[in-house]
Parts: C-alpha cells; structure tokens; sequence
C-alpha cells in the first residue's frame, strides 16, 4: 500500500507524534508511507524510519491556501495512492476540495481522524466529511456522533492512541549520564518534589492554575516543590507567557518555577517528578501528556472529563478531579506529596502497537 498522512507541521505535540509512529509501522510493514506538512524540527526522525516528506503550506486559515487545491490534485493524482489520512482541518478541506475533483475510479480512498474536539461549526465539519473516520476515544466518537452524523450512516473506527510500551514502561529510570547532565543545570531541583506539566503553552492549558496550586502548596505545607513546565510559547502565545512570569513574580515563586521550553527528553522528566498534571480548561480528545507519566508509574492529575478521564479512569482514578475544584486539586497533589494513593495500574490498553495494527487494518479493508 501506499498512504499519505496530512498535518499542518511536524514540530511537536501528540498529533505529529502518532503520525511518524504510523509511518514507521507502514515502513516496518512494507509498506510506502508519505507525510504532507509545513516541515519542522520531526521531519528529520521521520525521513530515517524510511518515510517520504513532502513539503506543502496546507496548514495557513486563508483563502489564499485554497489556491494550492489544483496544484494538489495533479500531485496527488501522479503519486496513485491508495489512502489520504487527514488529521486536521485546513489540510482538511484541501484536501477533500482537491479529491472531489477526481473521478470516483482514480480517487484514493479518505480516512480521518478527530483529534480534537473542536467547536461545532463548518469548519470542524470537514473532519466528518469522510465516510471512513478515526475517533481516538470514547470521547470522540461520541462527539462525532452527537454532533456530526448518525453512527450507522459512518465507518467510524474507535482507535486509541498510545504509547510504546517498550519505551514507556512502569518503573523506568533515567540514566546516571542524564541524571547527571540534569542536576548540573538544575541543581535546585535536586531533592525537591517536582510538579510537571507538558504541552504548548498556551491559555487553552491553564497554566495559571499550576502556578496558584505552586503557591498554595508553599503556602500550606512543608513540602519543598519546584514547577516545570515543558513547552514552547509560539508566535501570539508569547504574549501570555510573559503574562505567566509576571505571575510568577508577583506571588514570589520566581525561584520555583521553571520554563523549559520544548524538551526531547521528556520522559526522563516524568521519571523524576513526583506529580504530573494535565489542566487544559477544554476537554480533549485523548491525553498523551498524561498517559506518557502514568505509563510509567508516575501519579497524574487531570480533569475527569474527555479523553483524559477514560486514561484516568483506566490507569489512576485518584487523579481524576472536577475542573472547578482548586480545593481538590490541592487536596489530591497534597496526599500525593505525603506518599499516599501513589500507585497507578500497568498500561495494557493504550499501546501503539494496537493503534498501528488497527489503523493500518482500516487502510487495507478500504483500499482492497
């Protein structure tokens, strides 16, 4: 087979993430695995499993992009693939504009997959066009169904998300050469109770609540935490970090809290943090950056709602809290940092190895 995944940039998050984990399976199956975006810091990993960039600006919300739908066509016609997978909405609507042009005998077959739940509107309508869809919870197939289309007029496939168990397995540790390299450029985080959260920063992941929940803890106990936060600020999100050091320095937390940017090495992060978090005031689709720490035996807070309560739920229902209630997002860290109701399951349901044997499954039972 031959497929072509669509995203708007390979630069971080968990989106790019399970697209270069599908491409390398392709590859490791035999498969001819392509990848449409922007470009981006992943383009690198992706090229060496064996895929195929290409590069195209689909991702800009213009009506300017909408030029680059006969170009596409013609392209996508030479290539003769046998599946589009979509994964977001301007790449989107390219690229279904440009497939209506074909005839139904040349037309690769559509997939998509719903990362998000987005606002329900006609623009996130294009993710529900296909008759062929992805929903990467209960959650999302849900909010297909409820606000998109019938569940019996779709093919609408219930395909986690997850992560390697060969990578991200319970009770793994960092090594000494990273440890190391760590504590030599963070000396103040050594023997402190480490509160992380991960992602872009933006306002859509509330960190201000990480900041006043660091200050109560301060306040209100004897634990000695520092605060990391791993993510970029991109281009208008700017502005809102420096809206969150401004915080910081107002509640004196200057010397607690730090901002590391985008990190490769993530998952040693978890290994030594004592309580990692996932607060975005939407309710998401999945929840990579919660799943990633429990996987790995690390107690993880969020709110019980979306993709992040089925993980909860599944792996560590103790840190599921209401998304109002600071008074239990304290209560829970605080039990937590004095050693209770620490132990999480063992991940057997959220695998990448089930997410690509599912996903390239579908591939082959549309295009046979």
């Amino acid at each position: 087979m031959k497929i072509i995944q669509f995203v708007p940039t390979l630069e971080s998050g968990g989106v790019e993430q399970g697209v270069l984990e599908i491409a390398k399976a392709l590859v490791d199956n035999g498969h001819e695995s392509h990848v449409v975006s922007a470009g981006g810091r992943l383009v690198e990993d992706l090229v060496k499993q064996g895929s195929h960039h290409h590069l195209w600006n689909l991702h800009k919300k213009s009506l300017f992009t909408f030029k680059l739908v006969k170009p596409l066509r013609k392209w996508i016609l030479s290539m003769n693939p046998d599946v589009l997978h979509i994964r977001s909405r301007m790449p989107a609507w390219v690229v279904w504009k440009a497939l209506n042009g074909i005839s139904k005998k040349k037309r690769p077959q559509l997939v998509s997959t719903v990362h998000g739940l987005h606002s329900i509107n006609f623009y996130s309508a294009v993710m529900t066009k296909p008759f062929n869809i992805i929903a990467v919870s209960n959650s999302s197939k849900d909010y297909i169904i409820k606000n998109y289309t019938k569940e019996q007029s779709k093919n609408i496939n219930l395909i986690y998300r997850g992560i390697d168990s060969n990578s991200y397995f319970k009770g793994y540790k960092p090594s000494d050469k990273w440890l190391s390299e760590w504590y030599a450029k963070y000396p103040e985080t050594e023997f402190k109770k480490l509160l992380t959260i991960a992602g872009r920063i933006s306002p859509l992941k509330d960190l201000k609540k990480i900041i006043y929940l660091a200050k109560a803890i301060k306040d209100k106990s004897s634990h000695e935490c520092k605060v990391l936060i791993a993510g970029e600020a991109k281009d208008k999100h700017s502005k809102y970090l420096e809206e969150l050091k401004s915080i910081i320095q107002k509640l004196g937390l200057s010397n607690d809290i730090y901002f590391l940017n985008f990190r490769k090495d993530i998952k040693d992060i978890y290994a030594i943090s004592s309580v990692v978090y996932n607060t975005s005031n939407k309710p998401e689709s999945f929840g990579r950056s919660i799943l990633e720490p429990l996987s790995i035996g690390i107690p993880s807070i969020g709110y019980d709602r979306g993709g992040v309560k089925e993980i909860l739920n599944e792996l560590y229902p103790f840190g599921a809290i209401d998304p109002d209630d600071d008074k239990e997002l304290l209560n829970k860290s605080l039990a937590i940092l004095d050693g209770n109701n620490t132990e999480t399951k063992v991940n057997t349901k959220f695998l990448t190895s089930e997410m690509c044997d599912k996903t390239i499954k579908l591939y082959k039972e549309i295009s046979s």
